[in-house]
């Protein structure tokens, strides 16, 4: 199996993760705060990067050693996805599902944005242009100044602000720095942070049943599975590959929206939907024929 086919399975698998991880979240969220749905996010959320780690490398001082500008990642990575899992939990709580979900696919032009003072990367006029673009779809969604406005969309704009940050830093580890070593000491951080948060606002509630002990065990899995898949498969090939297998997010979550809410938003989404769809696309050409451009230089050298 090539190392394409293996990431778009993995990418497939990831994106169905999240959507199954913010199904029961939203399904939680009147039940439980969302801090503390957090905090349980991030605690079953060790068991994937544990079993990665366990059966891939082994547990050993060595191998689960990172530099200290990786330990400076880690930790700023973990305050990001904290600040994003708030944000999105929020919305999630607020707002309909697919709208919370299709809202924060502005995530891929924040990545864009931001792999200019990070990565050093060039941004041209095509790709300011599609990111111009997006945040123009994202305003139809929004349609702020209209009766049907809710403060709540922008939690999601910032949640997706938080795991772009989370994702553009994944690309400074070291190569030879295993997946799961990010995502293991990521998760420590992460746990610690959700943790402190929980306890400094609110006073948390005992689970209510063994079935919602299993859920919030899902909501960790599923999680820590979409997490792995994603740094997985962004490091087995080239992203503008890949990419546009993200947005098959929406459909499946207008379906989970319309099984288990009775959510059919569709004047909502349609057409700011489509203008996001494709101003990512735009990104994603344009970073491919970029990618291209440069191999080709290369090899006349």
């Amino acid at each position: 199996m090539s190392n394409l086919t293996k990431a778009v399975i993995l990418i497939l698998l990831g994106i169905l993760s999240f959507d199954l991880m913010s199904l029961i979240v939203k399904l939680f969220s009147n039940k439980y705060d969302i801090l503390q749905i957090s905090f349980l996010r991030n605690l079953f959320g060790f068991i994937p990067p544990l079993l990665i780690v366990f059966f891939s490398i082994g547990f050993n001082k060595q191998s689960l050693r990172i530099s200290r500008k990786e330990f400076g990642l880690s930790v700023f990575r973990a305050v990001s996805i904290c600040f994003a899992q708030v944000c999105f939990y929020t919305a999630l709580a607020k707002i309909e599902f697919a709208v919370a979900i299709t809202l924060a696919f502005v995530g891929p032009f924040f990545v864009t944005a931001l792999s200019i003072p990070v990565l050093g990367l060039k941004v041209g006029l095509w790709r300011w242009s599609a990111i111009f673009l997006g945040f123009i779809g994202v305003l139809m969604i929004m349609r702020p100044g209209f009766g049907d406005f809710s403060i709540f969309y922008l939690f999601s704009v910032g949640a997706a602000l938080g795991y772009a940050v989370s994702s553009i830093t994944v690309r400074l580890y070291l190569s030879s720095t295993d997946t799961g070593v990010i995502q293991l000491h990521t998760q420590i951080y992460t746990f610690i942070f959700s943790f402190i948060i929980m306890l400094t606002f609110i006073k948390p509630v005992p689970i209510q049943s063994l079935f919602d002990g299993g859920l919030f065990l899902a909501i960790g899995v599923f999680g820590g599975i979409g997490v792995l898949c994603l740094i997985t498969c962004y490091r087995l090939t080239e992203p503008s590959q890949i990419a546009p297998f993200e947005y098959f997010s929406i459909p499946i979550s207008l379906f989970l929206g319309w099984f288990f809410f009775s959510e059919a938003p569709i004047e909502k989404l349609f057409p700011g939907v489509f203008i996001v769809i494709i101003s990512g696309l735009i990104i994603i050409w344009r970073e491919n024929y970029r990618a291209k451009i440069n191999k080709e230089n290369r090899d006349e050298l």
